[in-house]
């Protein structure tokens, strides 16, 4: 066999366990359905409906909204971005709560007088309550319900006679703060009798408020922030949806306009001391610049620098001209008349020298060119050593004079040089002062620009813009009710009372310390279970089975009787023996009617009572009083005596006399000499014995016996007990035991079965009598179609 074909019969065997468990109890489950319909029926005439009232805004989260324009900003500078996580807080805080129950007078709810139950008349009464301190606790110490009239004509409210005129403050009759009827905007201005109102305390309300309220985001990713809140007017819940949106909104913009008044006054104050300090390093500055001479060290800087620069040049040029002169001074001493190269007067700028040294220099030329053909004396190289005479002074002289004027100049440049080096050294120190008392007046003047800034945004932040929020979607309640949801009440409740029949039916048999189904008495023994027997609530003196008794019980016993060999013809089983553990397992019937089947199939039968203490078969036919087996084994009655013929084939052999020494008489010699006559005489012997548990009468028996049949009957034995059959059966050495099932009853409320639903359930059933088995499933199964239908047209009646 597949796989798949094992799971489809394990689902099948599973489903045929669940209906051969339960379906015998299905009066019971009709009966709880019915209760769970009609209790949930009641549950929800009587339970207050709930209407969900939905809301939706928009908060400029820092993290998550987009960043508004550089315009806006400067608009409404001190809108913050907000986490919507806080904001959701802010939304869910007892202050904003608490304020709408204020403002709404939550705490002064009225209602209306109905006949099973009142409803709250938030939009239908002409008035609405306040209290002039919502706060005061004397207000709320005996606080009762307060019924009252509204006037239409005369615009007043009538409490106990006493005329309250609206829109007036007046004493409250029941102590406490003032009281105020005001007019409810909307509601009908009609005289009625039926309204009354309670008082209760605010911080009670807002709990109370807090329970059914519901604020979170949209989404992880989403600043919109979902307001819910579940009421039993939705007008009501719409109304406090709204007015949380609207305290949260007044107060977001309270603290802000009280932020920008605090900053506005501080910026104010704060101008003004900055611009003292402001003042005081201007004319700092204003003292420094004129007591140090400074206009601008950067130019002045650059000034000096040039000016040295132009100073040093000129320094250098000057020495360089003296240099030239004093070389050219040198040539002029040096020379005696004889020529050489004059030196070059670069640098020097006056046009005279350099004439008189070419005159010098072509003098000294044409003596040389002479005197090498001339004489000394000659009058033309006298002339010409004269003009050299003259020439020379003349070059002293002007060198002379200009050495003297470059000298001087040199000696004023340098002192000029010296005054601008001297300021180059102070000017640095002139500039850190400088650059000092600018920093701080940049300084003052930037905080002194800042704060003008500041000041006209903190007066722009008085108009401010939408705020941080935006309303998306205003409260609107739903359609129907959202709770108590009707299907998930009719499930709820129904699911209880059956779980409740299960739990009663699963724990009735879990909990039972009886023997209860054949499975759990082969779990507990190896002893093979041979057959059921059902039982039937019949005298005993009925149960004796005939020909013309019940064929379903006697089919039970010749099944039985079949297992254990009477009916071999070849090698049949001859003498058994029935017993039980404990009293009341029923071994006298069984073995009564397994007598009676085995005659009324020709066989010769003896049944021989060997309880001899409590002689149960002996009562059966009626031989109670009769000469018996104690009788027989004491020796004071013989063989014939104790024989009573009941049918055709059956011989009864009854207890006798009640024998307390019931031991001793079996162990006698008598008792072997009794069987070896029935073995003679009778096919088939059937003896009686007493339990196992109580005497050992039973292990003196079961040696004259080839087999032994053990009962244990049905919510009678106990657990432990058959737990400890395989080691009874073996103490007392009863040969080739076996065990019936004695006394199985019906599961289940309407019993129509013989043991349907015990020993192996469904499947003994089906073994035993088909048809009427699947009759039964069958008419169960259309009672409880025809019931569901009728359900669940009451279920849908309950809809509409």
């Amino acid at each position: 066999m597949s796989v798949e074909n094992n799971n489809t019969d394990s689902g099948e065997n599973l489903f045929s366990i669940l209906i051969s468990k339960f379906l015998p109890f299905w009066p019971l489950f009709v009966g709880l359905f019915v209760i769970g319909l009609i209790t949930a029926s009641i549950y929800l005439q009587f339970t207050t409906p709930l209407y969900e009232s939905s809301a939706a805004i928009i908060v400029n989260d820092e993290k998550k909204g987009v960043d508004e324009s550089q315009i806006m900003e400067s608009m409404n500078v001190f809108e913050s971005k907000k986490i919507v996580e806080n904001e959701i807080e802010v939304l869910r805080s007892k202050n904003i709560i608490g304020r709408v129950v204020n403002d709404l007078g939550l705490y002064a709810p009225v209602y209306a007088s109905k006949f099973f139950k009142d409803r709250s008349a938030f939009s239908d009464s002409p008035i609405q309550v306040r209290l002039k301190d919502p706060n005061d606790p004397r207000s709320y110490q005996n606080a009762e319900i307060v019924d009252f009239t509204y006037d239409a004509k005369t615009n007043s409210v009538i409490i106990e006679d006493i005329s309250f005129p609206l829109d007036t403050w007046s004493k409250n009759p029941y102590g406490g703060s003032d009281i105020k009827f005001i007019e409810n905007p909307g509601a009908p201005r009609i005289a009625e009798n039926n309204y009354y109102y309670q008082l209760q305390n605010p911080k009670v309300v807002t709990k109370q408020l807090l329970n059914g309220l519901f604020v979170g985001a949209a989404s992880k990713l989403s600043t919109v922030v979902r307001i819910n809140y579940l009421d039993a007017a939705p007008n009501r819940g719409n109304a406090i949806v709204d007015g949380i949106i609207s305290s949260y909104q007044k107060a977001s913009i309270a603290d802000q306009n009280s932020l920008a008044a605090n900053t506005l006054d501080f910026v104010e104050k704060r101008m003004e001391q900055v611009g003292k300090d402001l003042n005081s390093v201007e004319k700092e500055l204003e003292k420094y610049r004129s007591s140090e001479g400074v206009i601008n060290l950067s130019e002045q800087g650059n000034l000096y620098l040039q000016n040295v620069g132009d100073y040093d040049r000129r320094i250098a040029d000057i020495d360089l001209q003296l240099s030239v002169l004093n070389k050219v001074e040198s040539y002029v001493l040096s020379k005696n008349k004889t020529s050489g190269i004059v030196p070059s007067t670069l640098g020097i700028g006056d046009p005279i020298l350099s004439q008189l040294l070419q005159r010098l220099y072509d003098a000294e030329i044409e003596y040389e060119q002479l005197r090498k053909t001339t004489a000394e004396n000659n009058p033309i190289l006298v002339a010409i050593t004269n003009r050299i005479e003259k020439i020379r002074p003349g070059i002293l002289e002007n060198v002379r004079s200009q050495k003297s004027n470059l000298v001087a100049s040199r000696s004023s440049l340098s002192t000029n040089s010296g005054k601008y080096n001297d300021a180059l050294e102070v000017l640095p120190e002139q500039e850190r002062k400088y650059v000092e008392i600018t920093r701080k007046k940049k300084s003052i003047s930037d905080l002194y620009d800042f704060l003008v800034q500041k000041r006209e945004e903190t007066a722009l932040s008085y108009a401010p813009t939408a705020g941080n929020v935006r309303v998306i979607e205003s409260a609107e309640a739903s359609v129907g009710p959202v709770s108590p949801k009707k299907l998930f009440i009719y499930a709820i409740i129904l699911f209880l009372f059956l779980a409740m029949g299960l739990a009663w039916v699963v724990g009735k048999e879990l909990l039972n310390s009886k023997i209860l189904f054949r499975s759990e008495l082969e779990s507990r023994t190896d002893i093979p279970v041979l057959g059921e027997l059902a039982f039937v609530d019949r005298p005993q003196e009925d149960l004796l089975i005939t020909k013309h008794n019940d064929i379903f019980i006697a089919d039970q016993f010749r099944q039985i009787l079949s297992y254990l060999g009477t009916y071999d013809f070849q090698k049949s089983v001859q003498t058994i023996m029935v017993s039980s553990s404990i009293a009341g397992e029923g071994k006298s019937y069984v073995s009564a009617n397994l007598a009676i089947s085995v005659a009324l199939s020709g066989k010769k039968t003896a049944l021989v009572d060997m309880d001899l203490r409590k002689s149960g078969v002996s009562e059966i036919f009626g031989l109670k009083n009769k000469p018996g087996i104690s009788d027989y084994l004491s020796s004071t009655a013989s063989l014939q005596n104790i024989s009573f013929k009941k049918e055709n084939d059956l011989d009864v052999f009854p207890a006798g006399k009640k024998a307390l020494n019931s031991s001793e008489l079996l162990a006698r010699q008598t008792l072997a000499d009794f069987f070896s006559k029935l073995k003679e005489e009778y096919e088939v012997i059937i003896v009686d014995s007493p339990p196992t548990s109580l005497v050992s009468d039973a292990t003196i028996l079961g040696s004259f016996c080839d087999k032994t049949l053990m009962t244990v009957r049905h919510n009678h034995t106990p657990k432990f007990t058959a737990k400890r059959l395989d080691e009874n059966v073996s103490k007392k050495r009863l040969p080739n035991c076996s065990l019936v099932f004695n006394g199985v009853k019906a599961r289940g409320i309407i019993k129509q079965n013989y043991g349907y639903g015990y020993g192996y359930g469904y499947e003994t059933a089906s073994d035993l009598k088909n048809e009427t088995l699947a009759d039964v499933l069958t008419q169960k199964i259309n009672d409880v179609k025809r019931f569901l239908g009728v359900i669940k047209k009451y279920i849908a009646k309950q809809k509409n």
